[in-house]
């Protein structure tokens, strides 16, 4: 959001009050930078499934509420799958697996590794 007010002569106005300054340093929604986007993947995962050799690991971002959204690694036999783009898709013992890339464009947007079919994605709510 600082990024998308901060260009045009509008944004450079903003620029010089205190609210935007203040919010530069201190932003309201957590950030969201490279591999594990909004999540810390060097915890424990918050929910795995493992069918037939596979993995998904699955952490949540702002869980529980209006925005929740997943971030997903995928395993084979114990090694992390790399994808080679977004939008990659791989048939899995779990189902048909979809590369969704690091950086959601909004919270709630899967990102790494999930299901193809979006309607298997389920919120932490009916996760045991």
């Amino acid at each position: 959001m600082f990024k998308a007010i901060s260009h045009g002569l509008f944004g450079l106005a903003l620029l010089t009050t205190p609210f935007t300054v203040l919010y530069a340093v201190s932003p309201q929604t957590p950030p969201l930078p490279g591999e594990g986007v909004g999540v810390d993947i060097t915890q424990p995962a918050e929910k795995v499934l493992r069918a037939g050799g596979w993995e998904l690991h699955i952490w949540y971002r702002a869980k529980g509420s209006r925005s929740e959204g997943q971030h997903g690694v995928l395993y084979q036999h114990g090694q992390i799958v790399k994808a080679s783009s977004v939008g990659e898709e791989v048939e899995t013992a779990l189902g048909k697996m979809r590369y969704y890339g690091n950086e959601p464009r909004v919270l709630w947007e899967p990102s790494g590794w999930h299901f193809a079919d979006k309607s298997l994605i389920k919120p932490s709510s009916t996760s045991p």
